[in-house]
Formats: C-alpha cells, structure tokens, sequence
C-alpha cells in the first residue's frame, strides 16, 4: 500500500525547512529540489525504522509543535499584525503529498 503524507515547507533564512505532519519527521535543504529529497528520504529511513521495531510510537505533529515550527520559520517579510487583528499570515502556495 502506497500512503500518502501531507508537508509543510518553508523558507527560513538559511535554508529551506520541511516537515511531514502525520509522522512529525523533518528535513532541512538548500533548495526545494533538496528539502523534498531529503524530507522523502527521512520517511522512508522512519518507516522502515518502525517496521524494524513495531513498538515506536508514531503520532502526528502536535499544535504547539507545528506552532513552534511556523514561528522558527517566519518569513522576513512577516510584521505583527495590525492593532486590534489576532490573525497572523500564513502564505501557503501549495500543501504536497508525498508517498
């Protein structure tokens, strides 16, 4: 069976930052082209580490981790929102899948 896993990539100000929220597994890269090779390769080497022993526990990213995560990873361009506003922007272009 071929499952699919949903990341998150952002653009910190060194490199390019990933994480696959199901399995809370990251990967850090130069450039997309590398973030996503390496995020694939840190799922792959987990999954076979799970099936190698079946007594891991295995649970998606939490909020306050993926809180964390986004605000380790705050665009440059981010200002604090505007007097009186809760909500803070979050630029999201496209949310992958990878098998």
């Amino acid at each position: 069976m071929n499952r699919k896993y949903t990341a998150i990539v952002r653009k910190s100000k060194l490199e390019y930052v990933a994480i696959c929220l199901e399995l809370n597994v990251s990967s850090r890269g130069e450039d997309l082209v590398s973030v996503e090779k390496n995020l694939r390769n840190a799922i792959e080497l987990y999954l076979e580490d799970i099936r190698q022993h079946p007594e891991t526990s295995v649970s998606p990213i939490s909020m306050e981790e993926l809180i964390e995560f986004l605000r380790d990873t705050e665009p440059e361009w981010y200002k604090e929102p505007a007097e009186g506003l809760l909500l803070r922007p979050l630029e999201v272009h496209e949310v992958p899948s990878y098998a």
